[in-house]
């Protein structure tokens, strides 16, 4: 049977959204970052164009954190996905001074 267009094999919906990387950031950029780790897992929703749609950080230490940790959840992009619907994951991050 023919593929319509946009849609995906089934097998291709079964594996992880593949990330966009972010621009690198400029001086000014890595200047603002924490002074502080900021660590924490965060449960995400990836839509079918890539988007992040839906974020919650799991057991952070502050509301601070919790508010970081998804903003940065919240701006991560992935290749999109068309007729795979939405993708549940969870994603670690580590970020500080360095």
């Amino acid at each position: 049977m023919p593929t319509l267009l946009g849609q995906q094999k089934k097998t291709d919906c079964r594996k992880p959204p593949e990330i966009i990387p972010p621009p690198k950031p400029s001086k000014e950029e890595k200047q603002r970052q924490p002074k502080t780790t900021v660590q924490g897992a965060v449960a995400i929703e990836i839509s079918e164009d890539g988007d992040v749609v839906a974020a919650k950080a799991l057991n952070p230490k502050s509301n601070e954190a919790a508010n970081q940790l998804v903003s940065l959840a919240k701006s991560m992009k992935f290749k999109p996905r068309p007729g795979c619907g939405v993708f549940k994951t969870e994603v670690n991050y580590a970020i500080g001074p360095q």
